[in-house]
């Protein structure tokens, strides 16, 4: 039996925790077809069950039904996971669950957010109010639907406990009567792109937007697409996932997020569901995808850019393109608890601050160039911290030779926590991005939130927004000599970084704050729809 279930579910069932759950009682409801239900039943580690057929004269002691709209296979260690959600004092209790043949797929639900769970267990009580308000007190599909309106404890529990042999569809993911927002993301990981589609969710979700998030496996932020209030489904092949034409035209709206995701793009333009492209890709990044762009997009799809950098990029391809802007919103990081990260290295020097990975786009080279042009006596009263993983060794070659030669003003660190990016932030004098390619990079607006002007290369999004010598400075041409002038006016003028910092302040809230980024949001959804459905308003 074990090896029925997921690769998945193995690896969450290895770490599950006993609990000790025989004194509740529950009964098990599944009126229709059920044998892998049944079958699944007979290996449960909690014994106190009963299979039924009727919600009729349930017996005296019942704590709770199991509650099952079709059949499905269950982990050895469900029924002690609903039956310890009880005993906490839920309910209603919904699990994770496992989809597909060969059990790739994965639906994470968010508290408070069942819709579309086809199995769960509810106590005693809610049931019989259920049963009163249904119009069949038998269907258990219906009871679900208004357990989970009625529920006044709802619990999630974040474990794969159920398994459906088939590929799941919109039923499984939305509620009947809701607004649907489908967003697409090629990666689930901690990079930027999916960092800032997150922003997204509460605000689709003010707007009254179910919001489901179609990506692969979790690089790291699907928790946080789950803890913002998306359910979240990963299959290896999102992006030109069969799938996904169900998902999609069973939307109100998706939202495409980068280039990666132009197969998508092809296959829904001209659907009858409304599309955001929103375009964060650097020029590099259009590299193999470029001839997949449509030559014209209908009428459903909307293009937006974070930023000119971004906008420019696409144009290069399709010139022609209509392209709105929305700039992504950060939350207001400077009212945080964050862990502190010391910085002590810097011997009170004010410190210069440039993190990303190591890439030839990322621009390190130029940096260290710049570094090394600067007067002796000008790069003594500064110090320089490159945070970063050594993607391309020569250049994390180059910024470890330069810490060497100067090893009371260089620093490198592999990698921060987001709570001691957070503290550097607070810290430091300036931030310096020298990217050659760079659509809107995050720490630079990271640094803003924390009123730290920023050194910025004209190949970035940001340098279109920042106004010279009050919110930041723009070196041109890639010039390490510029960028060396740029930081020498900081270095030299000690009380600048002060004195930059409320206009730094107000650049943030202008641009990337979280109401900036909503009134933004709602104002290119509306566009979108208007130009989908004009005969709707």
């Amino acid at each position: 039996m074990f090896s029925s279930y997921s690769q998945f579910q193995q690896f969450q069932l290895a770490n599950q925790p006993y609990q000790d759950t025989q004194r509740t009682w529950l009964a098990v409801y599944a009126p229709g077809r059920c044998a892998a239900l049944t079958c699944s039943m007979e290996l449960q580690l909690h014994r106190k069950f009963r299979l039924i057929q009727s919600l009729d004269a349930l017996p005296q002691g019942l704590d709770g039904v199991v509650l099952a709209a079709e059949d499905v296979e269950c982990l050895s260690t469900t029924l002690t996971y609903f039956a310890a959600a009880l005993q906490d004092g839920a309910d209603l209790a919904f699990c994770d669950a496992v989809f597909g043949f060969e059990g790739d797929t994965l639906v994470y639900r968010a508290a408070h957010q069942p819709s579309g769970a086809k199995c769960a267990v509810v106590s005693r009580d809610l049931l019989l109010r259920c049963r009163a308000q249904a119009r069949d007190p038998d269907d258990p599909a219906a009871l679900l639907r208004l357990a989970f309106r009625l529920a006044d404890k709802p619990a999630h529990i974040p474990q794969a406990l159920l398994r459906y042999r088939r590929e799941p569809d919109a039923s499984d993911l939305f509620s009947a009567e809701g607004k649907r927002a489908l967003l697409l993301s090629h990666v689930l990981d901690m990079t930027g792109a999916p960092i800032v589609l997150v922003s997204a969710v509460p605000v689709l979700r003010q707007m009254g937007y179910e919001v489901v998030v179609l990506g692969p496996g979790d690089g790291g932020s699907l928790p946080l697409f789950v803890e913002a209030g998306a359910t979240v489904i990963t299959h290896p092949d999102c992006v030109s996932s069969p799938m996904l034409w169900g998902l999609a035209t069973s939307a109100d709206l998706v939202v495409a997020n980068t280039i990666v995701e132009v197969k998508a793009i092809r296959a829904l333009n001209g659907a009858p569901v409304p599309i955001l492209w929103w375009l964060h890709d650097a020029f590099v990044g259009y590299g193999y995808l470029s001839h997949l762009i449509p030559r014209t997009l209908s009428s459903n799809i909307r293009v937006c850019a974070v930023g000119s950098h971004a906008t420019a990029a696409m144009h290069e391809h399709r010139p022609d393109f209509e392209i709105g802007q929305l700039i992504y919103g950060l939350p207001d990081y400077a009212q945080d608890d964050f862990e502190h990260y010391d910085i002590s290295f810097a011997g009170g020097l004010p410190l210069l601050v440039s993190v990303g990975a190591f890439e030839i786009r990322k621009g390190q080279d130029l940096l260290v160039q710049a570094i090394r042009m600067l007067p002796d006596e000008t790069r003594a009263k500064a110090a320089f911290l490159f945070v970063g993983k050594g993607a391309d060794k020569r250049l994390l070659a180059d910024v470890k030779q330069l810490a060497a030669d100067y090893p009371s003003n260089v620093f490198y660190v592999n990698r921060l926590t987001r709570g001691e990016i957070k503290s550097l932030m607070d810290q430091c004098a300036c931030t310096v991005c020298s990217s050659r390619d760079d659509p809107m990079p995050t720490f630079v607006t990271e640094g803003l939130i924390f009123g730290k002007p920023g050194i910025v290369s004209e190949h970035t999004g940001t340098a279109g927004l920042i106004t010279e010598g009050v919110d930041g400075f723009v070196y041109r041409n890639d010039s390490p000599a510029e960028l060396a002038e740029a930081m020498t006016k900081m270095i030299e003028n000690p009380g600048l970084p002060a004195r930059m910092a409320p206009a730094c302040r107000a650049l943030y809230q202008r641009y990337y704050s979280k109401e900036a980024f909503a009134n933004t949001l709602r104002q290119q959804v509306e566009t979108l729809l208007a130009q989908s459905h004009p005969a709707d308003l």
